[in-house]
């Protein structure tokens, strides 16, 4: 894959984000604009190339499948309750460092993320968001860049990077300086830890369930001060 399409995939996510958030000030839109690349762009790429590769795991051996997905599915249970316990923890400890509750209140009710709309941001995060997140960065882009002979360690690394990019404009406006900008450091780390446990395992199953946990964590947070 030559450099401007790899571009694309990499940057597409950020600019759909910046394009609804920054642009158009609507998180519908945002969301719509966002969740519909990260869908359509590796369904596309299957419907146009018919290349099940793209999306598939790679074939392994029944016996030694069903243990890989077994120990799969434990870790990404175990990491995600770690993860879970360590954004609460967190967030119990040092929310007031960088939670502005009351503007951080305000922002939330211009995103409609209060109220009667919880449910909406409940059901993002812990389902949409985590799946098509995985799916995107831990499955399409990180296949097409090991098959494009790109050592799976630096495939792992541009992933995570460009994943833990687009956050960074929801997170300056979210937390207070200078944590807003350390907190993109987790994310990246739990970005480099996914792309592991999806190489080692040839599955998202596991990556998509530590993923939700996570999600769940901050989820967390918002029902602790926010809600």
């Amino acid at each position: 894959m030559d450099r401007f399409k790899l571009a694309i995939l990499f940057l597409g996510p950020t600019v759909m984000i910046a394009a609804g958030l920054q642009g158009l000030h609507s998180v519908p839109l945002t969301f719509a604009l966002f969740y519909g690349w990260l869908l359509l762009v590796p369904l596309g790429s299957y419907v146009l190339h018919r290349q099940t590769a793209d999306l598939a795991e790679p074939r392994i051996e029944s016996g030694r499948k069903q243990q890989w997905q077994k120990t799969d599915i434990l870790l990404g249970i175990g990491s995600g309750a770690a993860f879970f316990g360590a954004i609460v923890a967190a967030a119990v400890q040092f929310h007031p460092l960088f939670l502005d509750i009351p503007r951080l209140k305000g922002l939330l009710q211009e995103w409609h993320f209060s109220g009667e709309h919880t449910i909406w941001l409940v059901l993002v995060l812990l389902v949409l968001n985590p799946l098509l997140e995985e799916t995107y960065w831990r499955g399409y882009v990180l296949r097409k860049l090991t098959d494009g002979k790109i050592r799976p360690a630096v495939a792992v690394f541009l992933t995570s990077l460009f994943y833990s990019l687009y956050h960074v404009l929801s997170i300056v406006l979210i937390f207070e300086r200078p944590w807003n900008i350390a907190l993109v450091l987790p994310i990246f780390a739990a970005g480099l830890f996914w792309g592991w446990m999806r190489l080692r395992h040839a599955s998202l199953t596991g990556s998509v369930l530590s993923h939700s946990f996570a999600d769940a964590g901050i989820m967390c947070i918002y029902f602790l001060y926010l809600s």
